[in-house]
Order: C-alpha cells, then sequence, then structure tokens
C-alpha cells in the first residue's frame, strides 16, 4: 500500500567600496555591445586557477542573452548540464538528466554587488570573466569597478540534488557540474569607480549610457525593475519582463557507478543538506554577494562546518554565521546544546531576513524550547520564512494548518503551502502534495498529479516518495502496471532508508515472486527493515533466515 506522508517538523541548515582614485576622463572610445564586451575568447592572463570541484553560485548575467535563452530551454526539458572550472562555465545543451525545475516566489530584494579586481571578476563571472579580466585590467588597476545591481523575485530549484555521471544522456563529454538551481529577476550591470557610491536603485535608474566614461565595458542589463516590483511572494511564476536568470546553483555530478551504500535516513538528510551549503571557489569567501578573498576586518559568510569561523564572523554581525553557528550549537558540536543560546542567534538572523534562520526559530517558538511557547509567533516567522523562499518555513506552516495546531485547520491553506514547499526544493512537501492529490484531501482528487509529485520527490533522493512511486506502478495507477519497476523503486527506497521498500522487496525476493528467488538476498532486506524499525518484519528474518 501506499505510505502515508509524515507531517512533523523538521530541523536542518538550508539547502553572505573601498576609496581609491577615480578612472582618468579621458576621451571614450565607441562603446561595446554587450557580445562584444563579453566576447569568448581567452584571455591572454589566464591568473590564477582556483579549485571550483566542488561546485558554487556564479553569476550569468555576463552571458549573451541568447545564451541565457538556451539555458532557459535546457531548464525547461530537464536538468541542465554544465562543463565548469576554473577558466570557464559552459552550458552542454545537448546534455540532459532526468529532473524538473519548480519556482517560488520571494519578497522582492534588491542588492549592489561591486567587482573590484581581476580575481573577483574571473571567479564571479565564470563565463567570460578570463576575458573580461584581462581585457579591464589598467581600469581595474586605476580604481575602476564593475557594478552589478539586482532585483530578485524568486527561485528556480531543481528535484535533483546528486546526479551520477551514469544518468547522463546525450552529448556530454567534458560534463562537471548540474544545475541545482537559479536565481530570477532583472539586472544592470556597468563600469563604476570605487571612489563613487553605488546604489542598485541608482544602477537600475541610470540611462543606458551610463558609466565610466573612460570605460570599454558597456552596460548590460535584462529585465525591468519596475516589473519586478509588481510580483509576489505567493506567485507561481515571475512576472513579465523580470525572469531573467541571474546566478545559477552548480553541484558536482557524481563519478562513482557503484550503487549507494544503505544509509540511515539522517545520514541521506544530513549528505543532502551538505550539497546545499553556499560555496565559493577554493581560497574565497562570500561577502556582500560575491565571492573575495578574505579580509581580517570585513565578515563573511562562514562554511557551515567551520565552528571557530562562523563564531567569529557571528561576532561581527555577519547574519547568515549566525545562523550556521546556531546550527552548530544546537548539534552539540560548539560546545553544550543552548537552546536559549540559538534562539537568541536565529533572532538576528532572521532580523536580517534570512528565511532558513526564521523557520527554525519559529520550531523553537512552537516547541517552547528556548523561548517561551508561542504558537502563534511561530506562525509568523513560518509566514516570513516561506516568504523569504524557505522551504522548511513553507512546510513547516503547511504542517501548522494541516493539523490544525493554534490555528484553524485549512487543508486548503495547507495544500498551497506544501505545493510552495516543492517548489522551493523540499521533496517531503511533493510528498505531501502528491498524497493530497491521491487522497482527494483538501484538493481534487488527481492521481496523474500524485503519481508526478511522488516521481519528483524520489528524484530528489527521498524514500518516501520512491516507495509511494513504488506503489502506483505495482497498482497501475496512472500508469502502465510494471511490477519489475515497482521492485526498482522499492528496492531504491530501501536504500534510502525506508522500511516499507525494504520488506516489500525482501518478501519478492525471498519468495522468488515476479523475480529470481534469492533467499539470502531476501532475508538482507527483510533484516534491514528490521533494522529500520518495522517490528512486525523481525519474526520473517528469522524464518527467512538461510540454512
Amino acid at each position: 500500500m501506499k505510505t502515508a506522508a509524515i507531517f512533523a517538523f523538521i530541523l536542518c541548515p538550508v539547502l553572505g567600496a573601498g576609496c581609491g582614485p577615480s578612472v582618468a576622463s579621458s576621451t571614450r572610445p565607441k562603446p561595446m555591445t554587450a557580445s562584444a564586451a563579453l566576447g569568448d575568447e581567452a584571455a591572454s592572463e589566464p591568473g590564477v586557477c582556483r579549485d571550483v570541484k566542488e561546485g558554487g553560485r556564479p553569476l550569468v548575467v555576463d552571458w549573451k542573452p541568447e545564451q541565457r535563452g538556451d539555458l532557459e530551454v535546457a531548464m525547461k526539458s530537464g536538468i541542465a548540464v554544465m562543463s565548469y572550472d576554473c577558466q570557464k562555465m559552459t552550458l552542454l545543451a545537448d546534455c540532459r538528466v532526468e529532473g524538473t525545475y519548480g519556482f517560488k516566489g520571494v519578497v522582492f530584494k534588491q542588492q549592489l554587488i561591486r567587482l573590484v579586481d581581476q580575481d573577483e571578476i574571473r571567479a564571479n563571472l565564470p563565463f567570460s570573466g578570463t576575458a573580461l579580466a584581462a581585457r579591464l585590467s589598467a581600469e581595474l588597476e586605476r580604481g575602476a569597478t564593475l557594478d552589478l545591481a539586482t532585483a530578485l523575485v524568486g527561485n528556480l530549484t531543481g528535484s535533483r540534488v546528486t546526479v551520477d555521471r551514469s544518468e547522463l544522456s546525450g552529448r556530454c563529454d567534458g560534463a562537471t557540474h548540474f544545475v541545482r538551481g537559479a536565481n530570477v529577476g532583472a539586472f544592470v550591470m556597468q563600469s563604476g569607480e570605487r571612489a563613487q557610491l553605488a546604489t542598485a536603485a541608482g544602477l537600475f535608474g541610470a540611462s543606458a549610457d551610463a558609466g565610466s566614461t573612460s570605460s570599454r565595458f558597456a552596460r548590460v542589463e535584462d529585465g525591468s525593475v519596475d516589473a519586478c516590483k509588481a510580483a509576489s511572494a505567493d506567485s507561481a511564476n515571475p512576472p513579465n519582463n523580470c525572469g531573467a536568470l541571474v546566478r545559477v546553483h552548480l553541484l558536482p555530478i557524481d563519478e562513482s557507478a557503484a550503487p549507494p551504500a544503505p544509509a540511515t535516513p539522517e545520514a541521506e538528510t544530513q549528505a543532502r543538506e551538505a550539497k546545499l551549503e553556499t560555496t565559493c571557489p577554493e581560497g574565497l569567501v562570500l561577502q556582500e554577494g560575491k565571492c573575495t578573498k578574505p579580509a581580517t576586518q570585513a565578515a563573511h559568510e562562514c562554511r557551515a562546518d567551520d565552528v571557530d569561523d562562523c563564531r567569529t564572523q557571528c561576532d561581527k554581525g555577519q547574519p547568515a554565521s549566525c545562523a550556521r553557528f546556531a546550527r552548530l550549537i544546537a548539534k552539540g558540536k560548539a560546545g553544550e546544546p543552548d537552546t536559549a543560546k540559538t534562539a537568541q542567534l536565529y533572532r538576528v538572523a532572521c532580523d536580517a531576513d534570512l528565511g532558513d534562520a526564521c523557520s527554525d526559530l519559529g520550531i523553537q517558538y512552537f516547541t517552547g524550547k528556548g523561548v517561551s511557547a508561542d504558537p502563534i509567533r511561530a506562525v509568523q516567522l513560518f509566514e516570513k520564512a516561506c516568504k523569504l523562499g524557505e522551504a522548511n518555513g513553507c512546510f513547516n506552516l503547511g504542517n501548522v494548518y494541516y493539523d490544525g495546531e493554534g490555528i484553524p485547520k485549512d487543508r486548503a491553506k495547507a495544500f498551497a503551502l506544501f505545493e510552495q514547499s516543492c517548489n522551493a526544493g523540499k521533496p517531503a512537501g511533493c510528498i505531501n502534495v502528491g498524497n493530497m492529490y491521491d487522497d482527494g484531501d483538501g484538493v481534487a482528487a488527481d492521481s496523474a498529479k500524485a503519481f508526478a509529485l511522488f516521481k519528483r520527490a524520489c528524484e530528489g533522493g527521498a524514500a518516501l516518495g520512491c516507495s509511494n512511486l513504488a506503489y502506483m506502478y505495482a497498482e497501475g495507477k496512472s500508469v502502465t502496471k510494471d511490477q519489475a519497476a515497482a521492485l526498482g523503486l522499492y528496492e531504491k527506497a530501501c536504500t534510502l532508508g525506508n522500511a516499507r521498500g525494504c520488506e516489500y522487496a525482501g518478501t519478492r525476493y525471498a519468495k522468488g515472486d515476479g523475480v529470481a528467488a534469492d533467499a539470502a538476498k531476501g532475508n538482507d532486506l527483510l533484516k534491514r527493515a528490521c533494522d529500520l524499525g518495522a517490528a512486525a518484519v523481525c519474526k520473517k528474518v528469522t524464518a527467512a533466515a538461510p540454512q
């Protein structure tokens, strides 16, 4: 039978200008077009080559419009694949991986990112940064900058958190990374000067020929900030003229061809979350929206597992580092767990509009750990987190409405919130929406949509999603009945830590039901089901043990 979704609260880390001489006011040469200014030729001086094998979140504002269009097309037909190293980033348009992307709106946010040297340009604009840094090197030495204003209204998030090389199809030579997701909105990029103050609003409001009068870089833009201001965090799609891809999240393609070793659900969750951490090329840190060299005085986002740096950067007032330090405290990795301290740190980060911190603080208010229990305050924090794009905030708020804890029960609202969490990349949200479609719970029954949602959750590594998808194949619900496919999915669910999947697959192998009998394999699977908490199966293990 299909397993019901677990409507449980979770606590997990989520999937951070100086002055100088002005640029000389020499006669301005003929402005270069975006295509010329962002040329594809290799730089004559490669500079520092930094390790990017762990992935990262590079900007794509330097891509030509047609190239960003190719990326959008690739993301509509599957999971996009890239060739990415310290010198270049290239879309492999004819390489595909099965999967889908969902859109989750966020509260409108503008940001100014100022790139001040060649290393920053190369690290943050890997598509053309090497060539661009070489072309602008003389101007950068005289105090020029490359200024980027962004207006973000949402995120595209893929169903895949891991991709194995064996899953690639098409022309995939050179593939190294896949696109986990992307930030969506509008942007403007033009030259500036360190000695001059710049703001995102100012760049968006500047004329098309703005920038230094001597710069060799012409203004590049896509999307309308006015259109973006009309966006809603609850919208299913970005507004017209506000759907430009601004930044992508790249994760490395796994090289191992061997099947994954069985893991507990907790281990799978931790491994999935570790992949989602914001990363910069080796030797750089994230500061004010860009990867740059660490500076003694300026605060930067710490790595999620670096206790000392998270403490240091939090003390400097860096909000993302405070949230990460709080999670390290909660896990007992920074001394004894202290819920009062974590609440204090989450509050600092939430006040800075970090959705993951708001969600975690909401859990503490809901459970009364470290603070006085206050379900209404918890709901407010979950709602804020959800509007900031945090999948856990939407999911937790959906749980509250589904169960009616502290507020009136509302299955329709719960459905909408679970759907938002699914689109924001949370497999458990997809499972809950799928179950509600399958059962007609708060929404008109639709087993075809349930099938698609279970498939999406399974692609995201959710054991329960694979188990429920296996059930659909076994019963022939919205798909041709296929016992072999069901068995394969139950085995995958077992590997991911689902007891029901282990029990089903073990029973099939033990009995030789639709598959060659294999008593030893059947017993191993049943034993794993027992170890995962399926107490009723433990008796079968003894009875089925080979003699």
